[in-house]
């Protein structure tokens, strides 16, 4: 007896269908798995044999050989238990080893021959035709996985049109409108699926019961965040940086805050996310699938709509940072792709894990080697650091600060020259005065200021498609023209201050984002 199911797997973003093939023959009783599997796949032999038995089945005394191909490529997770089940009991075809099994077999026996044929067949293209996936606990529940996003995205392209998944992995998986969603509670109710004839009582719509109560309590939770969200109304002076702050957005620029403890830069930076242009569709499903893969979607959140604000920490490892591990995830630099990744007290996290950033902040991407795979990520963020000007904070405060000169040079040069080459804006924050504390005057909100940016960015994509700081050489001589005066002055500047080549190239990209922002065709002087 032989039966063959569609299931998928992901490789860091990059996902791929596999054939789970199912062989039940005479021999000595046994189950055994094969294919490049991972431990955790290995383990699925176990699962199914008690999840099938709790699910009121019963397994035959034969020789079980299971399949996952493609065979030259490594499977990890546990998304295979629910298709191995499956597959097994279809193998079985309604042999006899369950109450249910048999009533299916009978009521096709009690057709006519014509009939009966064409439920088979109508049975075998649905199977042929449908993505199976899901973890399977001990009493026959189905479990949800990570990342149903991104392989259900490749099998759509593969010609798959249905898919029976776990009910918690639904709303992400409706961002795939091509395919028909057969949520499953239970083993039993899969089965149910794949053999009944007419299955509409099973597909998922938007109208169940399920969707509506998730999406009110997201909302509900969504009305909450949005109410405690930090503004920029709430920041006291710091016009300077604040400006900064608007410009970076604007053109998705690198900005480096720099300042003594306690003037702010930590809080501008959380409110940058709050000023960014709203996330396109397409953007909201390349940071949903990154979430997914890395298994902190929530259940009730089909697709993250908020780009992403990622702090880590500098006690970071340099795998947490990048990405990678025995099992390839993503890092930290991935989490906030499209979005804000903010790195507090720059010099702490060292030049060792601040150079591992030089190549993503220019291609837009990591690749990593090791030694069992290879896998690209994306990791398109705006990058904002802040950092003091020494050890204590206060240089060059001599009231405050009592660190020497070579402690303050050596603190600074944990930050390396291409890092700080790369930062589009570096601006100070000062310390707030007493007037600006007691202002009562209110600051402009976030909102006020996205309107602006928003504005800005419109005209980058209807102009060339892509924010300023994506622009290639050739795109900015192209796009970013200047007055005479104002390649005079920029001559004048690359002369004066020893400007690396990429350096010049970043005065013309932000210069181009400003006059964005003030509306004028060609960069002023």
């Amino acid at each position: 007896m032989y039966q063959s199911v569609i299931s998928g797997a992901f490789r860091g973003l990059d996902s791929f269908l596999v054939q789970v093939e199912v062989d039940i023959s005479e021999g000595l009783p046994c189950m055994e798995m094969i294919g490049y599997l991972a431990n955790e796949v290995k383990e699925s032999r176990d699962r199914v044999r008690v999840g099938i038995k709790n699910s009121g089945f019963s397994l035959p005394i034969k020789r079980v050989t299971i399949s996952l191909r493609p065979a030259d490529i490594r499977k990890d997770g546990s998304g295979f238990d629910l298709p191995v089940a499956l597959g097994i009991l279809l193998a079985l075809d309604g042999d006899a080893h369950s109450d249910e099994v048999a009533i299916v077999k009978d009521d096709i026996e009690s057709e006519k021959e014509n009939d009966a044929e064409s439920k088979v067949d109508s049975g075998e293209r649905f199977i042929n035709s449908t993505l199976i996936i899901g973890e399977l606990g001990l009493d026959g529940e189905v479990k949800p996985v990570k990342g149903i996003l991104p392989i259900l995205l490749k099998a759509a392209k593969a010609g798959v049109r249905s898919c029976i998944l776990p009910r918690e992995n639904v709303l992400e998986a409706q961002n795939v409108k091509t395919i028909s969603l057969y949520p499953a509670d239970t083993l039993r109710q899969a089965y149910e699926i794949c053999k009944a004839e007419h299955r509409d009582k099973w597909q998922w719509s938007e109208g169940d019961d399920f969707e509506s109560e998730t999406k009110a309590e997201a909302q509900n939770n969504r009305k909450t965040e949005i109410s405690d969200r930090p503004d920029f109304s709430q920041i006291c002076g710091q016009q300077q940086a604040r400006r900064a702050a608007e410009i970076a957005a604007a053109g998705f620029h690198n900005l480096l805050l720099f300042g003594p403890p306690g003037s702010g830069k930590s809080m501008i930076a959380e409110r940058i996310p709050t000023i960014l242009p709203r996330m396109t569709y397409e953007e909201c499903l390349e940071v949903t699938q990154i979430y997914s893969v890395a298994g902190l979607l929530d259940a009730k959140t089909g697709l993250i709509t908020e780009r992403p604000y990622e702090r880590p920490h500098h006690t970071i490892t340099p795998a947490a940072l990048t990405g990678g591990g025995a099992h390839p995830m993503p890092g930290a630099i991935t989490m906030a792709h499209k979005g804000v990744l903010f790195l507090d007290e720059l010099p702490e996290f060292g030049r060792e894990k601040l150079d591992l950033l030089r190549q993503p902040l220019e291609e837009k991407k990591i690749r990593l080697i090791r030694n069992q795979y290879a896998c690209d990520y994306q990791c398109d963020f705006m990058f904002v650091a802040a950092m003091n000007p020494c050890p204590c904070g206060f240089y060059p405060d001599r009231r405050k600060c009592n660190c020497k000169e070579h402690e303050v040079q050596r603190y600074l040069k944990r930050v390396s020259g291409p890092i700080l080459d790369r930062m589009d804006i570096s601006v100070e924050v000062g310390k707030i005065e007493w007037a600006q504390l007691t202002d009562k005057a209110i600051a402009e909100s976030s909102e006020d200021i996205r309107t602006r940016v928003t504005a800005a960015q419109n005209v980058q994509m209807t102009r060339q498609g892509k924010f300023n700081s994506a622009l290639s050489n050739e795109e900015l001589d192209e796009y970013a023209k200047m007055e005479g005066g104002a390649q005079e002055l920029l001559a004048f500047v690359f002369d004066k201050k020893q400007l690396s080549i990429r350096g010049y190239q970043r005065i013309r990209k932000l210069a181009r984002t400003i006059a964005d922002l003030e509306g004028k065709p060609v960069i002023s002087r």
